[in-house]
């Protein structure tokens, strides 16, 4: 009978007993559950590189255009092949482009003075420039500005459209050092808070920035 007590008391025990758990074990449990966990997010969500970081920054700084897109041209400065990158840009954005194309008058001429073969090139740069942005679907409005230094017209010209983006053509590579494109690049970007894009070709491969003499706006043959 003592023994039918005590297996009774046993069994009863067992089954309203409650099971603690230990400290310990739960938080092996948890920096497991918390590893694995870890390791799935780095798996599924993998870091991004330096150069990626960049290109997103870049992206997210282009689509963030809320001036005028100012596209400049002159007898040393071809941004034909530019201009369809900024047509793109202020059309994503809804901005307007706004092409100009400056007139350096020499120091012993008038600043009136009548220079038709230079205004026709003008003329010319600018309807190229027209006929892009209407090709892109993108608003443009195109200037014909007189100054003596190509660079105080731009930084000028810059002020008065508030533009958010200077564009200034391209240039080879190694060729940018004492070229007349090199002085308006280096006043501007010394005299200006806004982002200048500017385009560098390749000297030793064809590259799309290339734009040959035939087709280089700026040519100077006959200016004068």
């Amino acid at each position: 009978m003592a023994r039918h007590h005590l297996l009774a008391r046993r069994a009863r025990t067992s089954a309203g007993a409650l099971v603690i758990p230990n400290p310990i074990g739960i938080g092996i449990a948890l920096v497991i559950v918390g590893s694995v966990g870890s390791t799935l997010y780095w798996m599924l969500h993998p870091a991004l590189s330096r150069s990626a970081l960049m290109a997103q920054t870049a992206s997210s700084q282009a689509s963030e255009i809320s001036g005028k897109v100012l596209v400049v041209f002159s007898a040393d400065i071809n941004s034909l092949v530019l201009m369809a990158l900024a047509a793109r840009m202020a059309k994503r954005e809804h901005a307007t482009v706004v092409a100009i194309y400056v007139i350096e008058v020499p120091y012993t001429l008038p600043i009136e003075a009548d220079l038709p073969q230079v205004e026709r090139r003008a003329l010319a740069a600018l309807n190229a420039a027209e006929e892009v942005a209407r090709k892109a679907g993108v608003d443009i409005e195109t200037r014909m500005i007189r100054d003596r230094q190509t660079g105080t017209a731009v930084i000028r010209a810059a002020q008065e459209e508030g533009a958010s983006l200077i564009v200034m053509g391209t240039y080879r590579e190694h060729g940018y050092a004492g070229a007349p494109l090199a002085k308006a690049i280096e006043f501007v970007t010394t005299h200006t808070t806004t982002d200048v894009l500017i385009g560098v070709s390749s000297i030793d491969a064809k590259s799309m920035l290339s734009v040959s003499p035939k087709d280089g706006l700026g040519d100077k043959g006959g200016s004068r």
